[in-house]
Formats: structure tokens, C-alpha cells, sequence
């Protein structure tokens, strides 16, 4: 089963694993609201995480992954 996470290199990890996509959107614009409010901003990104481990970032999606991510995203 994949999951998702949210990470970034300055942020770090959100620490949860979310089961879709959708679960980690919102995670991700909540987590960029806050630094919003504090007038940063969150360099944190979506990542799949495999069930053998194996991390893939945003880039390395799969088209239905990244049209479930632009569909979220959005909204």
C-alpha cells in the first residue's frame, strides 16, 4: 500500500502517513497556512512512500497520482 507524507528540507516531515492523496493536501495547506500567519512560508512538498520503502517525491508520481494531487491541490 502507498502512502503519503509531506516533507520538506528546511520544514522536515509532517510525520504522518496519510493514505490518500487528498488526506495529504490538506495536511500540506495547513501546514502552509501557518507559516503563512507567520509570514514564512513552508517549503514542503508531497511524497509517496511505497510499501517496500522506497520514497518517491512529487516529480516521480504517477499520472493518476498527480491528477488526484492537481484535483486536491486546487481546492
Amino acid at each position: 500500500m502507498t502512502t503519503y507524507t509531506t516533507r520538506g528540507s528546511v520544514r522536515g516531515s509532517c510525520g504522518h502517513n496519510h493514505r490518500t492523496i487528498a488526506t495529504a493536501c490538506r495536511c500540506l495547506k495547513a501546514d502552509t497556512a501557518g507559516c503563512r500567519s507567520q509570514r514564512g512560508y513552508s517549503d514542503r512538498t508531497i511524497h509517496a512512500v511505497d510499501s517496500d520503502g522506497t520514497r518517491r517525491d512529487s516529480a516521480e508520481l504517477t499520472i493518476a497520482e498527480h491528477d488526484e494531487w492537481e484535483f486536491y491541490a486546487t481546492r
